[in-house]
């Protein structure tokens, strides 16, 4: 994109379904919240964020640029309050990631970001099972939508992302069979094997 743009890292999952902290997990030598960070810093980005709870034991240094953002103490909005508190810091298009997307490319991101063309508007990607609502580009005009579902307690991405398309303030691509995996989520240790 032409347009200044943040990045996020959202890290702060329970991750009841895998028994242990995703963001822990090794892959390739190294913690996978590393590896996952480590693509967000290659994309150019203006401000790379990680989104994580305060008591998780992930550590970067002031060099790396990194800006750690907490969840609040008791916070039980999941990934819509994370995205909201980042995007309500940034103010500027917001591209999201999760730490359990390990097959996720820097070099698609990147080729994203390169083709699109209105840094007004979000865009995400549309799979089998709906909207991939923990990869793509959140927009401060998606704001209001976002800061409404909380309030009513709608915490459901898919929600939020099918009002904006609705408004105009969001485009959705379909998955193409080769895209796939990049989207494909870690969730139980049989996932990882």
């Amino acid at each position: 994109m032409n347009t200044p743009f943040a990045a996020v890292l959202l890290a702060g999952g329970r991750s009841s379904r895998m028994k242990q902290d995703k963001a822990l997990l090794h892959w390739h030598g190294q913690d996978l919240w590393q590896a996952q960070l480590h693509k967000l810093q290659s994309l150019g980005a203006e401000r790379v964020l990680l989104s994580c709870r305060s008591e998780q034991p992930l550590y970067v240094s002031p060099s790396e640029g990194v800006e750690l953002m907490h969840d609040p103490e008791g916070a039980d909005d999941g990934p819509l309050g994370a995205i909201t508190r980042c995007l309500e810091e940034v103010q500027m298009p917001l591209l999201v990631l999760a730490v359990d997307m390990p097959w996720m490319t820097a070099a698609f991101l990147r080729e994203q970001l390169r083709k699109h063309e209105s840094p007004d508007k979000g865009w995400f990607f549309r799979g089998p099972h709906g909207d991939e609502a923990l990869s793509g580009l959140y927009v401060p005009a998606m704001l209001p939508l976002m800061q409404e579902a909380l309030a009513r307690k709608d915490y459901k991405l898919q929600h939020i992302i099918e009002a904006a398309v609705h408004t105009g303030l969001a485009i959705t691509h379909a998955l193409g069979d080769e895209q796939m995996p990049f989207f494909h989520n870690v969730n139980t240790p049989a996932d990882l094997k």
